[in-house]
């Protein structure tokens, strides 16, 4: 009886055990991407000094319905700057073509591919930014999604 009382106990140890298993309840997952950008012309910040706002500022292109832009400092490194703020709450993984126009004055391309991350992990299937271009030059998204363009 001592045996088997030795041997059932180890074996609901061997089998509690499993290494690879996450609790996924203690993980925080990010939401999807929300894109920042900085818009200088002639070294000054435009939003700043209220050459555009949002009655002048528009997106057009792929799923422009579900864009919602705004105006909205951010903290960065070099201080406190006014951002237009780039959001889609229902981002899905595909390449978006869109444009962003500056009243008359200014048209920027921007092609945002959009992933999803693995669907294994506890934050599975969330929008992700596989790369960015502005006026077709590809961004590094070191800095996350806050970028500054630079109007010419």
């Amino acid at each position: 009886m001592k045996k088997q009382l030795i041997l059932i106990f180890t074996l609901l140890i061997i089998l509690s055990c499993d290494e690879n298993r996450i609790d996924c309840s203690t993980v925080l997952c990010a939401g999807p991407p929300v894109f920042f950008f900085e818009l200088n012309s002639n070294g000054e910040n435009v939003l700043e000094n209220d050459t555009y706002t949002l009655d002048n500022i528009s997106v057009t292109g792929t799923d422009e319905a579900s864009l919602v832009l705004e105006i909205r400092p951010i903290q960065t490194v070099s201080g406190e700057v006014a951002s237009l703020v780039l959001n889609n709450p229902s981002w899905e993984p595909r390449a978006y073509e869109l444009v962003l126009n500056l009243g008359a004055d200014f048209s920027v391309p921007l092609s945002i591919d959009m992933g999803l991350t693995e669907v294994e992990s506890c934050c599975g299937g969330i929008p992700v930014v596989n790369a960015i271009s502005i006026d077709g030059e590809l961004q590094s998204l070191n800095g996350g999604t806050f970028f500054t363009v630079v109007l010419n």
